[in-house]
């Protein structure tokens, strides 16, 4: 499953301008791409058109167009950016495409294929005529290539195992996955209880068949793919070759598969938004790959709005590119990246399979890593044998302008996953930076789960600070081998504790009262229903003898955000609704509180018991 070249072009970032009125531009000629610039006029391309601005005449208006753009956002995207950036208000690239513009530019010809409010652009295919004329409206500042490139990928050719019956004799099983899981010390967050549970984890792939057994149980949010325009990303008659979507059923296997004896996902209890971005090949042309930058900047796009926490994505991006566009700013899948991770969203990415070439500046990278691996806090992944040494596969860095790529390393040769092929089988030969990414996004998830109030720069220099070689990096396995649980125990020491109830104590201010996690000896503590919930929950328990009762509901860093005095009570059980406590999701002064994880911690005869809830609203 090596992950061969795929493809595309050059962009600069758009930036904020007044509208211009509509009229003809002498300069239109300097607005197209030299690629394009002289291809016939009857010619049909696929390119970017890329408008100067929002449609917003000043900056008043547009302050006021930001204050307004919260209401639009999902309850998961404002948590996101609240708990996981330094800045979490919206900015310019949140807006929408001025609606106007781009009614402008289809009456002037060409077939709409995508939008991105990021880049502040939409995909267009469109004759070189039309495009010449569309370069003379005011609102449009640039006009960009789409690239094609043909791409073989190689998938294992053998390999496959049958299920067997899971040992009862171990609680987690990982079967041929253990290498893969334990090289990295990811065993060690889930001895501690890190899955990725209420993590939501964004795969950009090939298409994705849930029809395997191990991957029945997974918790999918939503599917889109952006090839076809529809819900379903799974191989459908008539729409895609068969195939399509096996190199994206292996990663979410790797990921997410639940098959005791045979493979354990790394954060087998994420939930999933899986997102088609790549067709693989068409009309039966069995190696034909059409790989396209656009899609996967709308699915990104996409999953950013969904209130995804992680994206996990194991494509490359490098026909046109030279290594002097490895700067972290030129090619678009780079600035997309780079703008998902300032929004709170960790990007993970494969370094790429062209390190066994020489390096050198020509196109298509040879022994370079490949775009977006080259964002800034984009973590792009490497891959090594069993053995812990580099595959000769594994692309190198540095980034053109100097720094250390790849990021990190993690298992990518001899990988076990499903056989997508199959209803119940496994294989244990993948390989390639492809299947080494998901095992660290894995890992950056269940950081994640553990460390709720880490930034993305919090979690990538943890990661980058512990790996094996962090002392001294280098550009052929960077900071080296992931270390989960050296990471954590950084993040531990940053943070004081984690967010999942344990034997320890929240010292976050002097003024606030510490909470000891423990458990009530008389009685207990159940979970509380609904969960997640949004404005009101009941909080179960029962009791050993009588008492006075009180819960204290705790935010993620320590904070007592309010207090329930519910005076004394007799023996008994008190799980049912009417009996049951009920917070009605306030705080101390009667605000609602916002969306997030929470503690309520019981109070009885001078013990405690805790237990975690999730307020979205």
């Amino acid at each position: 499953m090596l992950l061969r070249p795929l493809v595309y072009s050059i962009i600069a970032l758009t930036l904020f301008a007044a509208p211009l009125p509509a009229i003809s531009n002498p300069d239109q000629h300097l607005k197209i791409s030299p690629f394009i610039r002289f291809y016939t006029p009857s010619e049909t391309l696929q390119v970017w058109v890329l408008f100067a601005d929002k449609g917003i005449s000043t900056m008043s208006d547009q302050q006021r167009a930001l204050e307004q753009y919260p209401v639009q956002m999902s309850g998961r995207a404002k948590r996101r950016r609240e708990f996981r950036t330094h800045i979490s208000r919206p900015d310019f690239t949140d807006l929408p495409l001025e609606s106007r513009y781009i009614e402008s530019v289809l009456r002037l010809g060409g077939k709409l294929r995508s939008k991105s409010r990021w880049l502040n652009g939409i995909g267009l295919e469109v004759t070189t005529q039309e495009i010449r004329e569309i370069a003379r409206l005011p609102c449009v500042r640039a006009i960009d290539p789409i690239h094609r490139y043909t791409v073989i990928f190689e998938f294992p050719a053998n390999g496959s195992l049958s299920p067997s019956a899971p040992s009862p004799a171990e609680v987690l099983d990982y079967g041929d996955a253990r290498t893969q899981i334990t090289q990295i010390q990811a065993d060690f967050l889930h001895r501690e209880g890190f899955f990725g549970e209420n993590i939501v984890i964004g795969l950009l792939d090939t298409g994705f068949n849930l029809e395997h057994t191990a991957l029945e149980r997974v918790d999918i949010i939503a599917q889109r793919d952006f090839v076809n325009d529809d819900v379903n990303t799974a191989d459908e008659v008539d729409q895609d070759d068969p195939g399509q979507d096996a190199h994206g059923s292996v990663v979410l296997g790797i990921l997410a598969g639940d098959a005791p004896g045979q493979l354990i996902g790394i954060a087998s209890r994420a939930r999933y938004l899986l997102g088609k971005t790549e067709r693989v090949s068409q009309n039966g042309l069995l190696f034909e790959r059409q790989i396209e930058e656009d899609w996967w900047i709308e699915g990104l796009e996409w999953l950013e709005e969904m209130g995804a926490d992680v994206v996990s994505s194991s494509i490359g991006y490098l026909d046109w590119y030279r290594f002097t566009d490895l700067d972290g700013k030129t090619s678009k899948v780079t600035i997309a990246a780079n703008l998902a991770v300032q929004k709170g969203v960790p990007v993970v990415t494969a370094a790429g399979n062209l390190g066994a070439q020489p390096a050198s500046n020509a196109f298509g990278l040879p022994g370079r890593i490949t775009p977006p691996a080259d964002g800034f806090d984009v973590l792009a992944i490497g891959a090594v044998d069993r053995d812990g040494q580099v595959t000769p596969f594994s692309s190198r860095g540095p980034t053109f302008d100097g720094r250390i790529k790849p990021d990190l390393m993690a298992m990518g040769e001899g990988i076990t996953s499903i056989n997508s092929t199959t209803r119940g089988g496994f294989s244990s030969n993948y390989s390639g930076t492809s299947a080494a990414t998901p095992l660290a996004a894995g890992v950056v998830a269940m950081l994640m789960e553990a460390f709720p109030l880490a930034t993305v720069p919090d979690i990538v220099n943890a990661l980058r600070r512990t790996a094996s070689q962090s002392d001294k990096p280098d550009n052929i396995a960077g900071y080296g081998m992931i270390r989960a649980r050296a990471a954590y125990d950084r993040l531990l020491d940053q943070f004081g504790h984690t967010g999942l109830p344990k034997p320890i104590a929240i010292h976050s201010d002097p003024d606030l009262l510490p909470t000891t996690f423990g458990k009530v000896k008389q009685g207990e503590l159940f979970q509380n229903y609904p969960n997640p919930f949004n404005a009101e929950t009941w909080m179960p328990f029962k009791l050993a003898s009588a008492g006075q009762v009180t819960i204290r509901i705790y935010n993620l860093d320590g904070h007592l955000i309010n207090v329930l005095e519910f005076g004394r009570f007799l023996a008994g059980d008190y799980s049912a609704k009417h009996r049951a406590a009920y917070w009605n999701g306030r705080n101390f002064d009667g605000e609602r509180a916002v969306s997030g994880s929470y503690f309520y911690v019981l109070e009885f005869q001078g013990e405690t018991d805790t237990r975690k809830m999730v307020l979205l609203e």
